[in-house]
């Protein structure tokens, strides 16, 4: 099974934040980012494992929680993005 973080679409999007977290001249918005991306490559993580067949002690009806949480890292960096592109 392909795993979220062996994705094309993951490793795009993963080099696409880096590059435009590189590009923001705060260092301390860059390692905010920094800290928000490697949270939402956590949630990855564990939805990952969760989708696991093989994988039991991890219980499947706490996975919406994180896809949510996941979702809202996302759209934080894109806004953080997004206003350091705007200044």
């Amino acid at each position: 099974m392909l795993k979220i973080q062996q994705s094309n679409i993951w490793k795009k999007d993963i080099a696409y934040y880096k590059r435009n977290i590189n590009k923001i001249d705060s260092i301390g918005a860059q390692e905010n980012c920094y800290e928000i991306l490697n949270k939402l490559s956590r949630e990855y993580s564990y939805i990952d494992a969760v989708h696991d067949v093989s994988n039991k002690s991890i219980d499947p009806t706490n996975v919406r929680e994180n896809v949510e949480n996941a979702i809202l890292l996302r759209n934080q960096l894109d806004k953080i993005i997004k206003d350091s592109k705007d200044l």
